[in-house]
């Protein structure tokens, strides 16, 4: 159930995402044009997810967009919190220590 609508909520994610962070508005559909190779100007920044019928693109116009887009937007489609879904955050020196000190 989730894999079928993966194509409305990743279009959806995309179209808000654009406007919350003034990316590129145009939300690209890589079927149309064969891929996202002949999609995408060369050099571009981007954010691309493909299905076997096709896929979208989206170019990226700032620095701030989430590193995370794709694994929240999986996550949200599952009603899961993004953070247990199996993302590993960074953690200090002073962290990793102290948690090998708790395991020993």
């Amino acid at each position: 159930r989730v894999e079928q609508d993966a194509p409305i909520f990743f279009k959806s994610a995309l179209i808000e995402q654009a406007e919350e962070w003034g990316t590129h508005t145009k939300l690209i559909s890589t079927k149309e044009k064969g891929g996202v190779r002949y999609s995408i100007p060369k050099g571009f920044p981007y954010f691309n997810i493909e299905w076997l019928s096709g896929g979208f693109a989206q170019m990226i116009e700032t620095a701030s967009f989430p590193k995370d887009f794709g694994v929240d937007t999986i996550a949200g489609m599952m009603d899961m919190e993004p953070l247990s879904f199996n993302r590993k955050r960074k953690s200090s020196h002073d962290e990793e220590r102290k948690a090998v000190i708790e395991f020993c």
